[in-house]
């Protein structure tokens, strides 16, 4: 019995898979609004019926895609975050979540790559702005006086460097974590740590 629910979520997860794969392929020829159910399981070489099994239609498979790669990036630097929470704010452990990040993205990167320069779409570039909102307000009772534009400075910053790493990369990722922290969050750093110390 346990063997048949085995195979059958496999069967789940390899139909899932070729699902996505042609997603993929197709938002990489054209754009979002040109793409039917229909062209993505000629490509999947699966039935409509099979389709609608998994998903809705194609919307309902592009938000699940989109946050299938959140969540595991939420993940990843929350944990980061906490630590750096518990410790201290410098510019080497926040280049350190940037970097980590931008790891996290390049296990998916082509997923990445084509989901946020794709035309027509925007979801996971939103998903990202909304990810990043949600870890400054994890730490902005840490940084007194940090207004919302700046919130949106760093939040829009973040985006356009994920965007940038997927389409161009980067000869040395250590360096270019720490010199853009030092550049740009380099006073919300000494900001954090002033009202750290005040709070002490």
């Amino acid at each position: 019995m346990a063997k048949r629910g085995t195979d059958v979520d496999l069967r789940i997860k390899r139909t899932q898979k070729a699902i996505k794969s042609a997603f993929f392929e197709l938002l990489d020829e054209k754009s979002f609004e040109h793409i039917s159910v229909k062209d993505i399981t000629d490509r999947a070489l699966i039935s409509r019926n099979t389709f609608y099994l998994h998903y809705a239609d194609k919307y309902e498979l592009l938000n699940k895609v989109c946050d299938e790669l959140i969540i595991k990036l939420f993940f990843r630097i929350s944990k980061q975050l906490r630590r750096v929470q518990r410790e201290e704010f410098t510019v080497e452990s926040i280049a350190g979540i940037l970097r980590l990040g931008l790891m996290v993205v390049e296990e998916n990167h082509e997923a990445y790559r084509i989901l946020l320069c794709s035309s027509g779409i925007d979801m996971l570039s939103q998903k990202l702005n909304a990810m990043s909102r949600r870890f400054m307000d994890f730490i902005k009772d840490d940084i007194e006086g940090i207004s919302d534009i700046s919130i949106e400075y760093i939040v829009s910053g973040i985006t356009g460097v994920i965007k940038y790493y997927v389409n161009n990369g980067v000869d040395n990722l250590d360096e270019e974590c720490y010199n853009f922290t030092k550049i740009h969050l380099s006073s919300i750093v000494e900001i954090a740590r002033e009202t750290r110390s005040k709070k002490e």
